[in-house]
């Protein structure tokens, strides 16, 4: 996990912070998403209603709770910018199978975004800027600043949120 001190001090700030590379650690494909779902046998919860299934915005929620990459990650996370203890702290696993766009929403809680698998694009509705990231990249949105997503390819998104 690589943040430099520019990184560090940004999101102390809590500014919005693209880190490209943040993280080379095995994160999930498909495949290895799949395996995931049924290892643990997961609750696959649908956010969209979409007539075709492969349209639909899917989450995994507490991730954290059965994989050791994930918590190592949020944890690092909680601890370098000490976030305290909450019963809804978690991380959780956006995907979708099929290119699709999210709907504009604030979030409650500072979310940090990790690319897993293809390509998501993340505007920021304020300022109208985008954020593309890829495998392995970190975005960090504030809690309250209204944003979306929209994909031209399957996707999966480890999310990780913080309430405070």
């Amino acid at each position: 996990m690589i943040l430099n001190s520019k990184n560090i001090e940004s999101i102390k700030n809590r500014q919005i912070t693209f880190v490209k590379g943040f993280s080379v650690d095995e994160l999930y494909d498909m495949n290895k998403l799949t395996d995931f779902i049924d290892n643990y046998s997961m609750n696959v919860l649908c956010l969209t209603k979409h007539e075709n299934f492969f349209g639909q915005v899917l989450q995994i929620k507490y991730v954290n709770q059965y994989d050791q990459n994930v918590a190592v990650v949020k944890d690092f996370l909680e601890k370098t910018f000490n976030y305290k203890y909450h019963v809804e702290n978690g991380v959780d696993i956006f995907f979708s199978l099929i290119a699709n766009t999210g709907v504009s929403h604030v979030d409650e809680e500072d979310v940090f975004l990790l690319g897993s698998h293809g390509k998501t694009t993340y505007r920021i509705i304020p300022d109208g800027i985008d954020y593309q990231i890829k495998k392995g990249d970190l975005l960090y949105i504030p809690r309250g600043i209204r944003h979306r997503s929209f994909s031209n390819t399957p996707r999966a998104v480890i999310s990780i949120g913080f309430f405070e």
